[in-house]
């Protein structure tokens, strides 16, 4: 046999043997690599906001994140710094913006710097999973953690809970423009990735 003859046959086996490593490979991570090309796809997929009226952008490519899972059956209302008064500031029935004189505290002063008021916390009453939700196999795990954006600033982490009724944002820095209409983004993060976005707007006046 000639060095080239042996040259040739090593590469042939080479190539062999490289191509049941791979089938190999293959077969035993692919349960491991399907799941994680799924979520990128319903990430570059999902693009979601507060207008988005699906329940879940999942088909049978993407894993189910049930993205506007939460639904507040209550109300949010917002405390105060140096008062013990939490006036609502949105309800199912009423998602217009609210209107919030604070000179009408009933129990204290609120604390002003600099032309805002702050915020002591925001609190969530009722919260509880869509029925559509858990009829597609959510559950009823309310377990979410929270966001709050004020006026388009960044983001600030609120913490992790899993009640029905929450008070979130103590000791975070809230504040509120006296005077202009604040927008306030409440997001939920589900235990499956999904997105609920809640938007509140609220005027102050002193």
């Amino acid at each position: 046999m000639t060095n080239g003859t042996s040259q040739g046959l090593f590469i042939v086996v080479a190539i062999i043997i490289l191509g049941i490593f791979i089938a190999i490979s293959y077969l035993l991570f692919r349960n491991t690599l399907k799941p994680s090309l799924s979520t990128i796809y319903c990430d570059s997929f999902e693009q979601i906001d507060e207008n988005t009226n699906l329940l879940d952008t999942n088909n049978s490519k993407c894993m189910r994140k049930f993205n506007n899972s939460f639904e507040v059956k209550g109300y949010f209302n917002i405390w105060f710094k140096g008062a013990n008064w939490g006036p609502i500031i949105w309800t199912p029935d009423n998602t217009e913006i609210r209107t919030i004189k604070l000179s009408q505290a009933s129990n204290g002063i609120p604390t002003i710097e600099n032309g805002y008021v702050l915020v002591d916390s925001i609190s969530d009453i009722n919260v509880a999973v869509k029925q559509d939700a858990i009829d597609k196999g959510f559950g009823t795990n309310k377990t979410r953690e929270a966001y709050i954006s004020i006026n388009g600033e960044k983001e600030i982490y609120l913490g992790k809970a899993n009640s029905s009724n929450v008070s979130w944002g103590i000791n975070k820095g809230l504040k509120l423009k006296i005077g202009e209409v604040n927008t306030i983004k409440m997001k939920y993060i589900n235990v499956h990735g999904g997105k609920t976005v809640y938007t509140l707007q609220v005027i102050i006046l002193n």
